[in-house]
């Protein structure tokens, strides 16, 4: 493959062990899993979660649903609040899938309740504290009209949530005790309404809890998505070793400059995003450049980080020796700090 500029390389071997591992945690536990599909968006990585056993998945997106619905995916919860905007596509997809949406206003759930002419269920998003989206675990009052609008219509499936915050943690002890008390939340939540709705499920879907917890009390469901090839932000929390690294972006060294210890390489924020951690010695940081073989990428040689992103320019440190042996022309691989985005960003 011609590394002339920046590419995405995924190691399949790394990313299926992934799958296969989160689909076996899944199982032991008698959670249902749901991976989320929005880390790769890839029909062909699709693939190797059939070949774990998967045929329920979650997308973020209407056209996300449609696209993995084109390659024989039946059984899909889009995990973004309904965009009003977006009725008629998804009154048409509910023809064609087995298709949940999610709610947390009434609005959505009467806009949609008036138009559907197919079977559909949703789900109602409940904020556990990420404060990016949903009602609030006492916002009965929200939750009742929501019900109240799709009587008849729409099948209440659960409540379900994301419990993003656990990407800010500082310690794997952090990201239980934030599940822990989501779980909880979730789980009373079901407890209220399951005398009503019998069937409904809790959902929850965050990669770091998915991966570093072993109590999942009161949860049904899984929704994990980055997990399949983990990144910088995952090794930092502790979700991951790097070994389980499934994805990198190969990019080339366009210009050395010793005189300040730092290279110039071809891969910026339109390939990275802008998307950074804090180290203590190094500042702000948006990716960890390691060795490139031609075929792989291999052990970090020591903390060789991007320090800077423009546009396409990316700004590499030269921490160790093999970095300062780079040259113009080298092909260097840089580990994302969020491969959900790397992935989204270059396809």
């Amino acid at each position: 493959m011609d590394y002339n500029k920046p590419r995405l390389l995924v190691n399949h071997r790394i990313a299926k062990s992934n799958i296969r591992a989160m689909a076996a945690k899944a199982a032991y536990y008698g959670l249902h899993f749901r991976p989320h599909f929005k880390t790769h968006q890839s029909a062909e990585v699709g693939e190797w979660f059939r070949e774990a056993g998967v045929r329920a998945i979650t997308v973020s997106s209407v056209s996300m649903a449609r696209q993995f619905a084109e390659a024989g995916w039946d059984d899909i919860t889009i995990a973004f609040p309904m965009n009003i905007r977006e009725v008629d596509e998804i009154c048409a997809l509910a023809g064609k899938v087995r298709l949940n949406l999610l709610f947390d206003m009434p609005e959505q759930a009467a806009a949609l309740a008036a138009s559907l002419k197919h079977p559909a269920g949703y789900f109602i998003k409940v904020d556990v504290g990420y404060h990016r989206a949903g009602v609030l675990p006492d916002g009965h009052t929200t939750i009742e009209q929501i019900i109240q609008s799709t009587a008849g219509r729409l099948a209440f499936r659960g409540f379900l949530t994301h419990t993003g915050h656990t990407y800010r943690a500082k310690s794997r002890e952090e990201v239980i005790g934030l599940a822990e008390k989501s779980n909880a939340t979730l789980a009373e939540l079901k407890r209220k309404y399951q005398g009503r709705f019998p069937g409904i499920i809790t959902s929850s879907g965050d990669t770091p809890s998915c991966s570093i917890c072993t109590d999942f009390s009161g949860i049904d469901e899984i929704r994990p998505g980055n997990f399949v090839y983990y990144d910088l932000m995952q090794l930092r929390i502790g979700s991951c070793s790097y070994e389980q690294i499934a994805a990198a972006v190969i990019c080339p060294v366009v210009s050395v400059y010793r005189e300040r210890n730092q290279a110039l390489i071809y891969g910026g924020a339109v390939h990275l995003s802008k998307e950074s951690l804090t180290d203590p010695r190094a500042g702000r940081i948006f990716g960890l450049a390691v060795p490139f073989n031609g075929k792989e990428w291999m052990l970090p040689e020591g903390e060789d980080y991007l320090v800077s992103l423009s546009q396409e320019h990316g700004i590499l440190r030269l921490g160790s020796k093999w970095a300062a042996s780079l040259r113009p022309g080298d092909p260097v691989a840089v580990i994302p700090v969020h491969s959900c985005l790397a992935a989204n960003l270059l396809k």
